[in-house]
């Protein structure tokens, strides 16, 4: 582990890592510093107590180029609520995230904005810079500082996130329970065979939502926005599981566990995040059109709102999945390249039928054969999903010439 050294300019405590300098001290006396020289954490990493002088900060900060400081303690004079020396460690964009801390004469309540822009955690007494008070303030700080990320579309404010105006729309369009209707009303008599046949596939199908959730926390773990998404999603997708299954029961046929336990193996993680939306874009925008048709042609009046209902949810999920795609793209259009690649994989070969993510992934389940028998008998059910999802490539890169997977084809040899 390397210490970084006092200079002439600085003297700073500090241990280093690739990306960044765990503790500094900023414009403390030298009678007010803790009279041990190093602290030592529960994970063994140390860290050697310096001082910088509060008139050379900014020099210093200057100094660590991209690097950036996981925690700062300041000096808090009496009378002065934020020290100039936090205003400098703000101003520079790449410090966003380091904790700070203020040392004043005793520990103080802060406004409560913490400061404002300046971000301040805590007003820490005296009493509490030194022994393990001050081991427990510090490792708390960089752990705190690591938890953070470098995510770039970690918004200042939590009700800054996408997930925030999403939510209200989802609230406001998510069926109840009430709707679907008296089971006990079921007549069996118009159900068709290759129906509940259909209707077996499309429970087993649904449990793919168990690796969605799974890999979506994994490759999002950086954030909370899209994560707090992913768990309403999945939520919304394991009712539909539960709610065929329920149909089934009502009319005889019980699913076994079996079918849910083979969806639980997490399949690859993607290496784009838009890549791994626009995939989700594809899956939820054919399963939406996969149901409308199942639910325009079913005689039974309760699977026939089942379905409906159903359909419903995967439009709106595929709208969902869309904005955050389109929050990527904007942030790095790099990734209109990947998410380009990602829909033509998924639109232009569909020679044996449909292809879904719950078939691809998981060809040891029985959940394609319904879906793809369903496309070949119903000529264009597919067209319509698909072309709702160039409409919003056409979205994303903001450009009304993307009509086909042609057209697809073309905008990805422009980005090569």
């Amino acid at each position: 582990m390397e210490l970084l050294q006092a200079t002439r300019e600085a003297k700073v405590i500090g241990v280093t890592t690739d990306a960044a300098i765990e503790l500094c001290w900023v414009g403390l006396p030298e009678e007010e510093l803790p009279a041990t020289s190093t602290l030592t954490f529960k994970n063994g990493r140390t860290a050697r107590l310096v001082t910088v002088p509060a008139e050379k900060f900014g020099a210093y900060l200057d100094g660590l180029g991209d690097r950036s400081l996981a925690v700062a303690f300041f000096s808090a004079p009496v009378g002065e609520v934020v020290p100039d020396a936090v205003r400098v460690l703000r101003a520079r964009s790449q410090h966003e995230r380091t904790r700070v801390y203020l040392v004043a004469s005793e520990s103080r309540a802060l406004p409560a904005d913490g400061g404002g822009e300046t971000d301040i955690e805590e007003v820490i007494g005296r009493d509490r810079m030194s022994g393990s008070s001050l081991t427990q303030i510090a490792e708390r700080g960089v752990r705190a500082f690591n938890a953070l990320g470098t995510n770039p579309l970690l918004p200042r404010f939590y009700l800054d996130a996408t997930f925030n105006g999403i939510f209200d729309w989802f609230e406001t369009t998510r069926w109840d329970w009430s709707e679907l209707g008296n089971f006990s009303k079921v007549d069996k008599k118009l159900l068709r065979e290759e129906e509940i046949e259909t209707l077996k596939e499309s429970a087993v199908i649904e449990f793919g939502t168990l690796p969605g959730a799974h890999n979506f926390l994994r490759e999002w773990h950086d954030e909370f926005s899209f994560s707090s998404w992913a768990l309403s999603w999945g939520a919304e997708e394991a009712r539909h599981s539960l709610i065929q299954c329920r149909y089934l029961q009502h009319i005889g046929v019980d699913i076994p566990a079996k079918h849910a336990m083979y969806k639980r193996e997490p399949y690859p993680m993607g290496k784009n995040r838009a890549a791994t939306l626009m995939m989700n874009i594809i899956s939820e925008a054919r399963a939406a059109a996969y149901y409308k048709r199942l639910a325009n042609e079913s005689q039974e009046p309760t699977l026939r709102r089942i379905w409906k209902l159903l359909g419903r949810d995967e439009a709106r999920h595929a709208r969902a999945f869309f904005v955050f795609c389109k929050e990527e793209c904007d942030r790095d259009p790099k990734s209109r390249k990947a998410m380009l690649e990602m829909a033509y994989v998924w639109l232009a070969d569909r020679a044996d039928g449909i292809k879904h993510p719950a078939g691809h992934f998981y060809p040891h389940s029985t959940s394609a054969r319904g879906i793809k028998e369903t496309e070949r008998s119903h000529e264009g059910m597919t067209d319509q999903a698909d072309e709702n999802v160039l409409a919003m490539i056409r979205n994303i890169l903001d450009d009304e010439s993307v009509k086909s997977v042609r057209d697809v084809k073309a905008r990805l040899r422009e980005l090569a």
